[in-house]
Parts: C-alpha cells; structure tokens; sequence
C-alpha cells in the first residue's frame, strides 16, 4: 500500500473512531449529555483533529450511520448480474446491508434525533448520502438500459417505503439477534411487501 493509501486509512479510521465515541455517548447520555470534549477524551484524539472531521457533536453522531457504508462501497454492487432489473438490484442491497445492528444505529440514531433539530438536520444528510450512493450504483450498473428519472423515482418510492419503520410511524418490530432465520422477522417480511407492491410498478 502506497503512502498515500495509509494516509487515507488513518484518517478514516480517526473519523470512524471519532463517530463512534459521538454515538456512543448519545446513546448512553443522551445529545445533551455531553460535550465534544468527552467525545474525543474516549476517542483517544485531540480537539483539534475532531475540529478537523467535524463542526460539531451533531454532526460526528451523524456520521456514525454511514462510516461502514464508505469503507465498502467498492463492493456493495459486486453482487448485480445481467438477468437482474434495477428493483431486483436495490432488494439485493437493502437486504444485504441493513443487517439488524445497522437497522438498530438507523432506529437509534433516528430517535435520538426526534427532539434535536441539529441533529436531525445532519441524520437527514447523512440519509440523503445513502440514497444518492444507492441511486449512483444503480444507474452506473444500468445506466442508460432506463432513462435518468427512474433511478430517482425508484429509489425514492424505496427508500420512502423503509423510512417509515426506522423512525417508528409505522408499527414493523426490527429483527433481534435470536431471530430463527431472516424470514423471521417483521421487518424482512415488510422488505416482501414493499418490493411486492414495487413490483407491479416498477418492470
């Protein structure tokens, strides 16, 4: 690996420890219950390099959500072939990257957020990024087999459809860790529904 490559390794290792701590202590003291000086006390690092990722607390709990999400985009569409419609793509991606700890941080985070409308204004972008990489993928995947709006219909009637049960306006219980099988739980048996209805709009 060249120099350069560790360099981007450390730094998104920082931001990643840094996002972690934030989280961490919103979850336990709730967004008031701290300051960025407890984030980066429990993260290991200085002020000044939290003041180098992030402008506030806010925003480094936000970024929490998506930090995996970046460290394995290069693989997130390794899965799509051919035979597959750009709805069979989007199911294969949900179903393989909302795993139950990332529905929980989404569920959490979220919530965290109900109250907070600086936090809620970061979560939001935060959710916003995880859309446009979805539709990127997709339309880099399929590119001009559909024209340029159905990739953002598409992925905003998906993404609609799940966000509703993250923020809890839709009564759909997440998947535990004992769960017997995927198939199990609510949330996966909501996953049928939606790409059922979707189905009979989007061929």
């Amino acid at each position: 690996m060249t120099d350069s490559g560790l360099r981007d390794k450390k730094k998104i290792a920082t931001r990643q420890a840094l996002a972690e701590a934030a989280f961490t202590l919103a979850v336990e003291r709730g967004v008031d219950g701290f300051v960025v000086e407890d984030i980066v006390t429990n993260a290991g690092y200085s002020r000044r390099t939290f003041a180098n990722y992030f402008s506030c607390k806010e925003e480094a709990i936000a970024n929490s959500l998506t930090m995996n999400d970046y460290l394995e985009r290069d693989e997130q569409f390794s899965f799509c072939t051919e035979n597959y419609t750009p709805l069979d793509t989007i199911e294969l991606y949900i179903r393989g990257s909302f795993t139950i700890n990332k529905l929980r941080r989404l569920n959490r985070i979220i919530s965290l957020s109900r109250n907070q409308p600086t936090l809620k204004l970061y979560v939001t972008g935060a959710l916003m990024e995880v859309q446009d990489f979805a539709k990127r993928g997709i339309s880099e995947e399929f590119g001009s087999d559909y024209p340029e709006e159905y990739y953002h219909i598409l992925i905003g009637a998906v993404f609609g459809a799940i966000l509703p049960v993250l923020d809890e306006s839709i009564a759909v219980k997440l998947p535990e860790d004992d769960e017997k099988s995927e198939t199990d739980s609510e949330f996966n048996q909501y996953i049928d529904i939606v790409f059922a209805h979707l189905r009979k709009g989007f061929n």
